[in-house]
Protein backbone atom coordinates (compact mmCIF):
# COMPACT_ATOMS: atom_id res chain seq x y z
CA UNK A 1 0.00 0.00 0.00
CA UNK A 2 2.65 2.54 0.98
CA UNK A 3 4.20 1.92 -2.79
CA UNK A 4 0.82 2.08 -4.12
CA UNK A 5 0.79 5.61 -2.32
CA UNK A 6 4.02 6.65 -3.61
CA UNK A 7 3.46 6.02 -6.51
CA UNK A 8 0.26 7.24 -6.71
CA UNK A 9 1.94 10.95 -5.11
CA UNK A 10 4.40 10.81 -7.65
CA UNK A 11 2.19 10.70 -10.29
CA UNK A 12 -0.52 12.83 -9.19
CA UNK A 13 0.86 15.95 -7.87
CA UNK A 14 -1.55 18.86 -6.36
CA UNK A 15 -1.81 20.42 -9.43
CA UNK A 16 -2.46 17.36 -11.31
CA UNK A 17 -5.37 15.90 -8.65
CA UNK A 18 -7.19 19.55 -8.81
CA UNK A 19 -7.11 19.34 -12.69
CA UNK A 20 -8.30 15.79 -12.79
CA UNK A 21 -11.17 16.49 -10.59
CA UNK A 22 -12.03 19.80 -12.69
CA UNK A 23 -12.14 17.82 -15.74
CA UNK A 24 -14.14 15.09 -14.04
CA UNK A 25 -16.80 17.59 -12.26
CA UNK A 26 -17.08 18.87 -15.89
CA UNK A 27 -18.54 15.44 -17.38
CA UNK A 28 -20.61 14.82 -14.25
CA UNK A 29 -22.14 18.31 -15.11
CA UNK A 30 -22.66 17.37 -18.10
CA UNK A 31 -24.41 14.11 -17.63
CA UNK A 32 -26.82 15.64 -15.21
CA UNK A 33 -28.03 18.34 -17.22
CA UNK A 34 -27.76 17.06 -20.74
CA UNK A 35 -29.50 13.49 -21.31
CA UNK A 36 -28.30 12.46 -24.45
CA UNK A 37 -26.16 10.84 -26.59
CA UNK A 38 -25.45 13.07 -29.34
CA UNK A 39 -26.32 10.97 -32.49
CA UNK A 40 -25.20 12.88 -36.12
CA UNK A 41 -26.10 11.17 -39.87
CA UNK A 42 -22.34 9.81 -39.73
CA UNK A 43 -23.04 7.49 -36.70
CA UNK A 44 -25.16 4.94 -38.36
CA UNK A 45 -21.83 4.11 -40.58
CA UNK A 46 -19.82 3.59 -37.47
CA UNK A 47 -22.25 1.57 -36.01
CA UNK A 48 -22.91 -0.87 -39.18
CA UNK A 49 -18.36 -0.79 -38.82
CA UNK A 50 -19.05 -2.07 -35.48
CA UNK A 51 -21.30 -4.87 -35.95
CA UNK A 52 -18.93 -6.31 -38.64
CA UNK A 53 -16.19 -6.22 -36.24
CA UNK A 54 -18.03 -7.65 -33.30
CA UNK A 55 -19.35 -10.56 -35.63
CA UNK A 56 -15.08 -10.90 -36.67
CA UNK A 57 -16.44 -10.69 -40.19
CA UNK A 58 -15.20 -8.24 -42.75
CA UNK A 59 -15.97 -9.91 -46.20
CA UNK A 60 -18.82 -8.27 -47.25
CA UNK A 61 -18.36 -4.67 -45.53
CA UNK A 62 -19.05 -2.30 -48.22
CA UNK A 63 -16.18 0.53 -47.75
CA UNK A 64 -17.28 3.25 -45.92
CA UNK A 65 -15.68 3.95 -42.72
CA UNK A 66 -11.75 2.76 -41.09
CA UNK A 67 -12.10 0.75 -37.88
CA UNK A 68 -10.66 2.58 -35.56
CA UNK A 69 -13.83 4.04 -33.95
CA UNK A 70 -15.98 1.16 -34.54
CA UNK A 71 -13.37 -1.04 -32.80
CA UNK A 72 -13.96 0.98 -29.66
CA UNK A 73 -17.79 0.68 -30.37
CA UNK A 74 -17.36 -3.41 -30.58
CA UNK A 75 -15.24 -3.37 -27.64
CA UNK A 76 -17.97 -1.32 -25.90
CA UNK A 77 -20.41 -4.33 -26.75
CA UNK A 78 -22.01 -1.96 -29.21
CA UNK A 79 -23.28 -0.45 -26.62
CA UNK A 80 -23.30 3.56 -26.99
CA UNK A 81 -23.42 4.27 -23.54
CA UNK A 82 -20.84 2.36 -22.77
CA UNK A 83 -19.30 3.78 -25.29
CA UNK A 84 -19.58 7.69 -24.40
CA UNK A 85 -18.74 6.37 -20.98
CA UNK A 86 -15.09 4.94 -22.48
CA UNK A 87 -14.63 8.47 -24.18
CA UNK A 88 -15.15 10.15 -20.86
CA UNK A 89 -12.40 8.23 -19.35
CA UNK A 90 -10.54 9.07 -22.47
CA UNK A 91 -10.93 12.69 -22.04
CA UNK A 92 -10.01 12.63 -18.21
CA UNK A 93 -6.90 10.68 -18.70
CA UNK A 94 -6.39 13.18 -21.95
CA UNK A 95 -6.30 16.28 -19.81
CA UNK A 96 -3.26 14.64 -17.49
CA UNK A 97 -1.48 13.58 -20.68
CA UNK A 98 -1.73 17.45 -21.84
CA UNK A 99 -0.55 18.58 -18.72
CA UNK A 100 1.85 16.11 -18.53
CA UNK A 101 3.17 16.84 -22.15
CA UNK A 102 3.14 20.89 -21.53
CA UNK A 103 5.05 20.40 -17.77
CA UNK A 104 7.63 18.43 -20.23
CA UNK A 105 7.78 21.05 -22.67
CA UNK A 106 8.19 23.87 -20.42
CA UNK A 107 9.39 23.04 -17.44
CA UNK A 108 6.60 25.27 -15.58
CA UNK A 109 3.62 23.80 -13.80
CA UNK A 110 1.42 27.13 -13.89
CA UNK A 111 2.04 26.86 -18.25
CA UNK A 112 0.90 23.00 -17.80
CA UNK A 113 -2.19 23.52 -15.20
CA UNK A 114 -3.68 27.26 -17.68
CA UNK A 115 -2.79 24.86 -21.03
CA UNK A 116 -4.99 21.98 -19.90
CA UNK A 117 -7.25 23.64 -17.79
CA UNK A 118 -8.35 26.11 -20.54
CA UNK A 119 -7.93 23.21 -23.14
CA UNK A 120 -10.89 21.47 -21.11
CA UNK A 121 -13.10 24.08 -20.21
CA UNK A 122 -14.00 24.72 -23.78
CA UNK A 123 -17.21 23.36 -24.60
CA UNK A 124 -16.60 21.46 -27.59
CA UNK A 125 -13.96 19.74 -26.18
CA UNK A 126 -16.47 17.72 -23.41
CA UNK A 127 -19.26 17.60 -25.65
CA UNK A 128 -17.58 15.41 -28.79
CA UNK A 129 -17.55 12.78 -25.87
CA UNK A 130 -21.42 12.19 -25.72
CA UNK A 131 -21.27 12.01 -29.66
CA UNK A 132 -20.71 9.17 -30.98
CA UNK A 133 -18.42 10.56 -33.72
CA UNK A 134 -14.61 9.88 -34.50
CA UNK A 135 -13.27 13.33 -33.00
CA UNK A 136 -12.56 12.77 -29.55
CA UNK A 137 -10.90 9.65 -30.27
CA UNK A 138 -8.75 11.19 -32.88
CA UNK A 139 -8.32 14.39 -30.38
CA UNK A 140 -7.06 11.84 -27.94
CA UNK A 141 -4.46 9.89 -30.06
CA UNK A 142 -3.07 12.84 -31.48
CA UNK A 143 -2.72 14.37 -27.30
CA UNK A 144 -0.86 10.60 -26.99
CA UNK A 145 1.36 10.44 -29.89
CA UNK A 146 2.88 13.78 -29.35
CA UNK A 147 2.96 13.42 -25.69
CA UNK A 148 4.59 10.09 -26.42
CA UNK A 149 6.96 11.72 -28.82
CA UNK A 150 8.41 14.60 -25.87
CA UNK A 151 8.36 11.85 -23.17
CA UNK A 152 10.70 9.62 -25.14
CA UNK A 153 12.93 12.33 -27.18
CA UNK A 154 11.83 10.54 -30.83
CA UNK A 155 12.81 13.25 -32.75
CA UNK A 156 16.06 12.80 -31.48
CA UNK A 157 18.94 10.39 -33.57
CA UNK A 158 19.07 8.43 -29.94
CA UNK A 159 15.42 7.40 -30.21
CA UNK A 160 15.26 3.61 -29.11
CA UNK A 161 13.33 1.56 -31.51
CA UNK A 162 11.45 -0.11 -29.04
CA UNK A 163 9.67 3.61 -28.28
CA UNK A 164 9.52 4.27 -32.25
CA UNK A 165 7.40 1.39 -32.41
CA UNK A 166 5.10 1.95 -30.38
CA UNK A 167 4.97 5.21 -31.82
CA UNK A 168 4.38 3.40 -35.18
CA UNK A 169 1.11 1.47 -33.63
CA UNK A 170 -0.46 5.32 -32.36
CA UNK A 171 -0.21 6.60 -35.55
CA UNK A 172 -1.58 3.47 -37.50
CA UNK A 173 -4.44 3.70 -34.92
CA UNK A 174 -4.78 7.46 -35.83
CA UNK A 175 -4.67 6.50 -39.14
CA UNK A 176 -7.53 4.00 -38.53
CA UNK A 177 -9.86 6.54 -37.15
CA UNK A 178 -9.19 9.45 -39.65
CA UNK A 179 -7.79 8.29 -42.84
CA UNK A 180 -6.55 12.09 -43.41
CA UNK A 181 -4.12 11.02 -40.90
CA UNK A 182 -2.18 9.00 -42.76
CA UNK A 183 0.43 12.27 -43.50
CA UNK A 184 1.44 12.07 -40.00
CA UNK A 185 3.64 9.04 -40.07
CA UNK A 186 4.72 10.58 -43.57
CA UNK A 187 5.05 13.67 -42.07
CA UNK A 188 7.35 12.19 -39.37
CA UNK A 189 9.51 10.37 -41.77
CA UNK A 190 10.81 13.26 -43.10
CA UNK A 191 11.23 15.81 -40.25
CA UNK A 192 13.04 13.29 -38.65
CA UNK A 193 15.62 12.86 -41.48
CA UNK A 194 16.06 16.20 -42.53
CA UNK A 195 16.55 16.74 -38.43
CA UNK A 196 19.15 13.75 -37.81
CA UNK A 197 20.42 13.26 -41.42
CA UNK A 198 24.00 14.27 -40.90
CA UNK A 199 24.57 12.69 -37.69
CA UNK A 200 24.16 9.00 -39.68
CA UNK A 201 22.37 8.65 -42.31
CA UNK A 202 21.79 4.90 -42.32
CA UNK A 203 20.34 4.42 -38.75
CA UNK A 204 18.44 7.52 -39.62
CA UNK A 205 16.57 5.95 -42.10
CA UNK A 206 16.08 2.40 -40.39
CA UNK A 207 14.36 4.40 -37.32
CA UNK A 208 12.67 6.65 -39.65
CA UNK A 209 10.82 3.65 -41.26
CA UNK A 210 10.45 2.20 -38.26
CA UNK A 211 7.92 4.36 -37.78
CA UNK A 212 6.53 4.39 -40.81
CA UNK A 213 5.95 0.95 -40.96
CA UNK A 214 3.20 0.20 -39.07
CA UNK A 215 0.88 3.09 -40.23
CA UNK A 216 1.94 1.97 -44.05
CA UNK A 217 0.97 -1.75 -43.73
CA UNK A 218 -2.25 -0.83 -41.96
CA UNK A 219 -2.99 1.44 -45.09
CA UNK A 220 -2.29 -1.34 -47.76
CA UNK A 221 -4.62 -3.61 -45.76
CA UNK A 222 -7.36 -1.70 -45.35
CA UNK A 223 -7.58 -0.93 -48.68
CA UNK A 224 -6.55 -4.19 -50.09
CA UNK A 225 -9.64 -5.47 -47.91
CA UNK A 226 -11.90 -2.45 -50.07
CA UNK A 227 -10.37 -3.38 -53.25
CA UNK A 228 -11.68 -7.05 -52.63
CA UNK A 229 -15.03 -5.97 -51.00
CA UNK A 230 -15.63 -2.87 -53.22
CA UNK A 231 -13.59 -3.30 -56.11
CA UNK A 232 -11.79 0.28 -55.16
CA UNK A 233 -8.73 0.88 -53.47
CA UNK A 234 -9.59 3.50 -51.14
CA UNK A 235 -9.57 3.88 -47.32
CA UNK A 236 -13.38 5.15 -47.98
CA UNK A 237 -15.18 4.94 -51.05
CA UNK A 238 -16.55 8.21 -49.43
CA UNK A 239 -13.31 10.00 -50.79
CA UNK A 240 -14.92 10.67 -54.53
CA UNK A 241 -18.32 12.38 -52.54
CA UNK A 242 -15.43 14.66 -50.90
CA UNK A 243 -13.56 15.44 -53.78
CA UNK A 244 -17.20 15.86 -55.18
CA UNK A 245 -18.19 18.50 -52.72
CA UNK A 246 -14.72 19.88 -53.01
CA UNK A 247 -16.01 21.08 -56.91
CA UNK A 248 -19.44 22.10 -56.45
CA UNK A 249 -18.71 25.53 -57.26
CA UNK A 250 -17.64 24.66 -61.15
CA UNK A 251 -19.25 21.20 -61.02
CA UNK A 252 -21.16 22.86 -64.18
CA UNK A 253 -17.98 22.53 -65.90
CA UNK A 254 -17.64 19.15 -66.47
CA UNK A 255 -18.13 17.46 -70.06
CA UNK A 256 -20.72 16.20 -71.93
CA UNK A 257 -19.71 12.88 -71.16
CA UNK A 258 -20.94 12.48 -68.03
CA UNK A 259 -23.86 15.32 -68.57
CA UNK A 260 -26.02 12.69 -66.69
CA UNK A 261 -24.30 13.13 -63.59
CA UNK A 262 -23.51 16.64 -64.24
CA UNK A 263 -27.14 17.92 -64.90
CA UNK A 264 -28.78 16.25 -61.57
CA UNK A 265 -25.63 17.87 -59.70
CA UNK A 266 -26.21 21.21 -60.54
CA UNK A 267 -29.95 21.28 -60.65
CA UNK A 268 -29.95 19.83 -56.75
CA UNK A 269 -26.89 23.15 -56.37
CA UNK A 270 -29.46 25.48 -57.55
CA UNK A 271 -31.89 24.24 -55.23
CA UNK A 272 -29.78 24.63 -52.25
CA UNK A 273 -29.07 28.18 -53.56
CA UNK A 274 -32.21 29.15 -53.78
CA UNK A 275 -34.13 27.39 -50.49
CA UNK A 276 -31.44 25.88 -48.39
CA UNK A 277 -29.21 27.92 -45.60
CA UNK A 278 -25.32 28.85 -46.72
CA UNK A 279 -23.85 26.20 -44.78
CA UNK A 280 -25.75 23.45 -46.73
CA UNK A 281 -23.79 24.70 -49.92
CA UNK A 282 -21.30 22.13 -49.91
CA UNK A 283 -23.67 19.48 -48.76
CA UNK A 284 -25.67 19.67 -52.69
CA UNK A 285 -24.08 16.12 -53.60
CA UNK A 286 -25.97 14.58 -50.70
CA UNK A 287 -29.18 16.70 -52.25
CA UNK A 288 -28.84 14.93 -55.45
CA UNK A 289 -27.73 11.62 -54.01
CA UNK A 290 -30.98 9.66 -54.53
CA UNK A 291 -31.22 10.64 -57.64
CA UNK A 292 -27.84 9.98 -58.48
CA UNK A 293 -28.30 6.45 -57.95
CA UNK A 294 -31.87 6.06 -59.20
CA UNK A 295 -30.93 7.54 -62.89
CA UNK A 296 -27.71 6.18 -62.87
CA UNK A 297 -27.96 2.61 -61.71
CA UNK A 298 -24.79 2.95 -60.10
CA UNK A 299 -24.14 1.05 -56.67
CA UNK A 300 -22.92 3.81 -54.07
CA UNK A 301 -18.92 3.04 -54.73
CA UNK A 302 -19.49 2.68 -58.03
CA UNK A 303 -21.33 6.08 -57.85
CA UNK A 304 -18.34 8.48 -55.42
CA UNK A 305 -15.71 6.86 -57.69
CA UNK A 306 -17.52 8.23 -60.88
CA UNK A 307 -17.63 11.51 -58.90
CA UNK A 308 -14.24 11.12 -57.76
CA UNK A 309 -13.12 11.13 -61.51
CA UNK A 310 -15.10 13.86 -62.65
CA UNK A 311 -13.80 15.59 -59.69
CA UNK A 312 -10.36 15.45 -60.30
CA UNK A 313 -10.55 15.83 -64.10
CA UNK A 314 -12.08 19.16 -62.91
CA UNK A 315 -9.74 20.49 -60.92
CA UNK A 316 -6.49 19.33 -63.34
CA UNK A 317 -8.73 21.78 -66.18
CA UNK A 318 -9.53 24.78 -63.89
CA UNK A 319 -7.11 24.79 -61.46
CA UNK A 320 -7.10 28.47 -60.13
CA UNK A 321 -11.48 27.52 -59.52
CA UNK A 322 -9.49 24.29 -57.72
CA UNK A 323 -6.80 26.67 -55.86
CA UNK A 324 -9.94 28.98 -55.03
CA UNK A 325 -11.76 26.71 -53.28
CA UNK A 326 -9.19 24.93 -51.12
CA UNK A 327 -8.09 28.44 -49.93
CA UNK A 328 -11.78 28.64 -48.92
CA UNK A 329 -11.52 25.36 -47.25
CA UNK A 330 -8.24 25.98 -45.17
CA UNK A 331 -10.03 29.13 -44.35
CA UNK A 332 -13.06 27.37 -42.76
CA UNK A 333 -10.36 25.07 -40.81
CA UNK A 334 -9.49 28.01 -38.56
CA UNK A 335 -13.27 29.42 -38.44
CA UNK A 336 -14.90 27.24 -35.56
CA UNK A 337 -18.71 27.34 -37.37
CA UNK A 338 -19.29 23.42 -36.93
CA UNK A 339 -16.70 22.81 -34.17
CA UNK A 340 -19.39 21.98 -31.85
CA UNK A 341 -21.58 19.55 -32.25
CA UNK A 342 -24.19 18.68 -29.61
CA UNK A 343 -27.88 18.75 -29.72
CA UNK A 344 -29.53 22.00 -27.49
CA UNK A 345 -32.86 20.35 -27.14
CA UNK A 346 -31.54 17.38 -24.77
CA UNK A 347 -31.19 20.13 -22.31
CA UNK A 348 -34.14 19.62 -19.73
CA UNK A 349 -33.27 22.89 -17.79
CA UNK A 350 -33.86 25.86 -20.42
CA UNK A 351 -31.90 28.43 -17.91
CA UNK A 352 -28.31 25.72 -18.51
CA UNK A 353 -29.10 25.45 -22.31
CA UNK A 354 -29.59 29.39 -22.69
CA UNK A 355 -25.86 29.77 -20.19
CA UNK A 356 -24.19 27.08 -22.67
CA UNK A 357 -25.63 28.24 -25.86
CA UNK A 358 -24.58 32.19 -25.00
CA UNK A 359 -21.23 30.68 -23.71
CA UNK A 360 -20.18 29.51 -26.59
CA UNK A 361 -21.70 31.82 -29.45
CA UNK A 362 -20.60 35.04 -27.48
CA UNK A 363 -17.25 33.86 -25.72
CA UNK A 364 -15.62 30.29 -26.40
CA UNK A 365 -16.33 30.82 -30.37
CA UNK A 366 -14.60 33.81 -30.49
CA UNK A 367 -12.06 32.67 -28.42
CA UNK A 368 -10.99 29.66 -30.12
CA UNK A 369 -10.98 31.61 -33.16
CA UNK A 370 -8.82 34.12 -31.95
CA UNK A 371 -6.42 31.71 -30.62
CA UNK A 372 -6.93 29.94 -34.36
CA UNK A 373 -5.30 33.16 -35.56
CA UNK A 374 -2.84 33.62 -33.11
CA UNK A 375 -1.59 30.34 -33.49
CA UNK A 376 -1.20 30.93 -37.29
CA UNK A 377 1.43 34.03 -36.44
CA UNK A 378 2.93 32.66 -33.77
CA UNK A 379 3.47 29.30 -36.28
CA UNK A 380 4.53 31.97 -39.61
CA UNK A 381 7.32 33.37 -36.78
CA UNK A 382 8.61 30.14 -36.17
CA UNK A 383 9.40 28.84 -39.71
CA UNK A 384 10.67 32.10 -40.55
CA UNK A 385 13.02 32.17 -37.35
CA UNK A 386 14.20 28.76 -38.42
CA UNK A 387 14.52 29.29 -42.02
CA UNK A 388 16.49 32.71 -41.03
CA UNK A 389 18.47 30.39 -39.09
CA UNK A 390 18.98 28.21 -41.78
CA UNK A 391 17.12 24.79 -40.65
CA UNK A 392 19.55 24.73 -36.99
CA UNK A 393 17.22 24.77 -35.01
CA UNK A 394 14.85 21.78 -36.26
CA UNK A 395 13.07 21.54 -32.65
CA UNK A 396 9.84 19.86 -31.47
CA UNK A 397 7.51 22.84 -31.56
CA UNK A 398 8.34 23.27 -35.23
CA UNK A 399 7.43 19.70 -35.70
CA UNK A 400 4.19 20.26 -34.32
CA UNK A 401 3.51 23.47 -36.31
CA UNK A 402 4.63 21.73 -39.38
CA UNK A 403 2.07 18.91 -38.93
CA UNK A 404 -1.01 20.85 -37.42
CA UNK A 405 -0.17 23.22 -40.71
CA UNK A 406 0.15 19.96 -43.19
CA UNK A 407 -3.10 18.76 -41.91
CA UNK A 408 -4.99 22.16 -42.55
CA UNK A 409 -3.64 22.06 -46.07
CA UNK A 410 -4.37 18.54 -46.70
CA UNK A 411 -8.19 18.62 -45.79
CA UNK A 412 -8.53 22.05 -47.52
CA UNK A 413 -7.11 19.79 -50.96
CA UNK A 414 -9.65 16.65 -50.65
CA UNK A 415 -12.80 18.32 -48.43
CA UNK A 416 -15.40 21.17 -48.06
CA UNK A 417 -17.87 21.10 -45.70
CA UNK A 418 -17.76 21.19 -41.53
CA UNK A 419 -14.18 21.65 -42.75
CA UNK A 420 -13.73 23.02 -39.10
CA UNK A 421 -14.50 19.21 -37.57
CA UNK A 422 -11.04 18.50 -39.01
CA UNK A 423 -9.18 21.36 -36.70
CA UNK A 424 -10.37 19.86 -33.20
CA UNK A 425 -7.70 17.07 -33.01
CA UNK A 426 -5.33 19.86 -32.72
CA UNK A 427 -7.30 21.82 -30.51
CA UNK A 428 -4.93 20.87 -27.33
CA UNK A 429 -1.80 21.61 -29.04
CA UNK A 430 -2.94 24.74 -30.60
CA UNK A 431 -3.70 25.97 -27.19
CA UNK A 432 -0.22 24.86 -25.84
CA UNK A 433 1.63 26.45 -28.73
CA UNK A 434 -0.07 30.04 -28.25
CA UNK A 435 -0.32 30.04 -24.34
CA UNK A 436 3.67 29.10 -24.47
CA UNK A 437 4.44 31.90 -26.83
CA UNK A 438 1.99 34.43 -25.28
CA UNK A 439 3.51 33.88 -21.76
CA UNK A 440 6.92 32.44 -21.89
CA UNK A 441 7.07 31.68 -17.56
CA UNK A 442 9.99 30.87 -16.20
CA UNK A 443 10.93 27.14 -15.42
CA UNK A 444 9.37 26.39 -11.92
CA UNK A 445 9.19 23.00 -9.66
CA UNK A 446 6.68 20.36 -9.95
Amino acid sequence: MKFLKKTYDTLLTKPTRNLLIYAVLLRVLVFTFYHAITIFPDTQDYINLASFIGNLNLESYTGQRTPGFPTLIALAGQNLYITVFLYVILGVVCTYLLYDFCWMKSKNKHLAFITAFVTTSFLHVVFYEFAILTESLAYTLMVLAFWFIEKNKLLEISASVKHLFILSLILSALYLTRPLFIYFPIGYFLYFIVKNFKASPKVVIIKAFVVFIIPFISFYSWNSLNKRNIGYFTSSYYLGINLAQTATSFFEKAPDEHQVIRDIFVKHRHYVVENEPHYQYPMTVWYAYDELIETTQLSPPDLSHQLGEISIDLFKAYPGLYLKQVFISWKDFWGGTSTLLWNVDKFENQLIRKALVGLWNYIQKPALILINIIFLLFALKKIILTLKLKLRTLDSDLFLVLIILSGSLAQALVAYGTNSRFCFPYFALIVYFVISNLFPFKNSKS
